[in-house]
């Protein structure tokens, strides 16, 4: 028996046209790869995505993403990375060739990699930002900015993958922590600034006013005319005393006094208290105060400095001697005081109340610095940007 042979089967339109469309996405992807446009192929395996990088390509949009400050990451759907820039390497501290073909999470403390995921998830969608822990390829912890977004290529409807942008954030983060630091440390100085005015008032004010009391209880005691006028004449002293010493106490709340005659001339009065009451003999020079306005904070920090380093010549130099000098040049104020008391050990300066004066300046960007040794005086020297107040 002869089998008759079945005459071929015509494709059908419908085979016909998804051959078309094949053979069209495959000369793209031909012509893509030979001009350059494509940096790295992703072929889909069971289980997994593989990573082909395409050598030699150089684009001038790479040059750009090198150039930049922040680190820069495409990723698959699945946090596969195809490309990233010299700086995420550099952020990673691994080298390029290791980073492409790994997934993101590898550079990702086991605790973070959650919030990664929480992160990229909906990237897919919409821009993501947080702040995660990276960790480097030797353990290093690395605190980090990042952003993700939708990567749609052109004449694509889909989402093709993830971009990402990171940005190490261990500088600002120290920049945080220097300035609780400090907040802390000038709340420790209030609060010892208040302790010292509760104990003046106390010891010194306190004592006045019971002196007082217990006169005009004499003066109601008197007998003559004559013992009334001599004690309510020592009473008159004793307020006098008071008087002065609240006006003292409210000088050192708040110096209202640069409010009124301007920083020289306030530093000038607060130098010749300070010289009338400790018998200290005193050189002062001041200059270019006078020739442009200064700023309210820099006069207040000026005249607290001053103030602090004359209280500690006090307290502790015993000195015959204080120089003084303060000049505007620029667009710096300098303050120096120079003592040649007793002296002391540079490192134990803390007790001087010289954190105090390091941390004003600070606040302002300046600095101040101390030049002691004990039998040689000492030099204060605190420098003051202008624009800093």
């Amino acid at each position: 028996m002869i089998k008759k042979r079945k005459p071929p089967r015509r494709p059908r339109e419908q085979d016909i046209e998804e051959l078309r469309s094949r053979l069209q996405d495959a000369e793209d992807t031909l012509r893509a790869l030979r001009v350059g446009e494509v940096d790295a192929l992703v072929v889909a395996r069971a289980g997994d995505d593989h990573v082909v990088t395409i050598q030699g390509a150089d684009l001038p949009y790479r040059m750009l993403l090198d150039q930049m400050y922040a680190g820069a990451v495409t990723l698959t759907p699945k946090g596969v990375i195809v490309y990233c820039n010299e700086r995420f390497a550099d952020i990673v501290r691994t080298p390029p060739a290791r980073v492409v073909g790994s997934s993101l999470d590898r550079y990702v403390s086991p605790a973070e990699r959650p919030a990664l995921a929480a992160l990229l998830e909906p990237a897919s969608r919409d821009r993501m930002r947080g702040e995660l822990a990276f960790r480097a390829r030797d353990g290093t912890p690395l605190p980090v900015s990042v952003t993700f977004a939708p990567l749609r290529l052109a004449g694509s409807a889909g989402v093709s993958g993830v971009i990402g942008v990171v940005v190490d954030i261990t500088e600002r983060k120290q920049q945080e922590e220097i300035r609780t630091q400090l907040i802390e440390q000038v709340m420790i100085a209030q609060e010892e600034e208040r302790r010292r005015i509760a104990r003046e008032l106390h010891d010194e004010t306190g004592q006045s006013l019971t002196a007082l009391l217990v006169g005009l209880r004499t003066i109601e005691e008197s007998r003559t005319m004559a013992q009334a006028a001599e004690l309510a004449q020592r009473l008159r002293g004793i307020v006098a005393q008071t008087l002065d010493e609240v006006g003292r106490l409210a000088r050192g709340l708040h110096p209202s006094i640069l409010d009124d005659v301007g920083l020289a001339a306030a530093a000038t009065r607060q130098v010749q208290e300070f010289a009338q009451r400790h018998r200290v003999a005193v050189d002062v020079r001041i200059e270019g105060l006078d020739a442009e306005a200064v700023p309210p904070l820099l006069q207040t920090t000026v005249y607290r400095v001053l103030q602090e380093a004359l209280t500690n010549v006090a307290r502790h130099a015993s000195a015959r001697r204080v120089s003084i000098q303060l000049v505007r040049a620029g667009a710096t104020v300098e303050l120096r005081v120079q003592d040649d008391g007793m002296g002391f050990e540079p490192r134990d300066g803390g007790r001087l109340g010289l954190r105090g004066m390091r941390e004003r300046a600070a606040l302002l960007g300046g600095s101040v610095e101390v030049e002691s040794r004990p039998g040689a005086g000492t030099m204060i020297t605190a420098h003051l940007p202008v624009r800093g107040a």
